[in-house]
């Protein structure tokens, strides 16, 4: 190998993870920096389905939650947390430097992971 070559990377091992598609409606609750909509943490209704979708007029600090958000959701997979109690789990809490807050309040609701999407990617 000289210096010319890529790189091969292998991932070795990595957590458990939830799915992060659905075909199912979900369920949704803001994540908030600083008063801001940075994403969105959804879950599906009918299926073990869930993820961090960052607003794309946020900017950096909305790509950096998705980050500790991917951290946390392992963690939640790992102890038994169901994606929809993963909604609820930060409610409340103070605002993380990285992944941001979790305002108290019931879920909102879409159809689709597409509407949600849609949502994030609005000016």
């Amino acid at each position: 190998m000289s210096l010319k070559d890529q790189p091969e990377f292998r991932t070795v091992w990595a957590p458990d993870a939830y799915p992060r598609t659905t075909s199912s409606p979900v369920r949704y609750v803001p994540v908030l920096k600083d008063d801001t909509v940075i994403g969105y943490l959804w879950a599906a209704t009918t299926d073990d389905a869930t993820q961090y979708v960052p607003r794309e007029q946020a900017g950096d600090p909305a790509l950096d939650a998705a980050v500790a958000w991917t951290r946390r959701l392992r963690w939640a997979k790992a102890n038994g947390v169901t994606p929809l109690q993963a909604l609820r789990h930060w409610a409340g809490e103070g605002e993380d430097p990285r992944a941001g807050l979790v305002p108290v309040g019931p879920p909102f609701e879409l159809p689709t992971l597409r509407a949600l999407e849609e949502l994030a990617a609005a000016v």
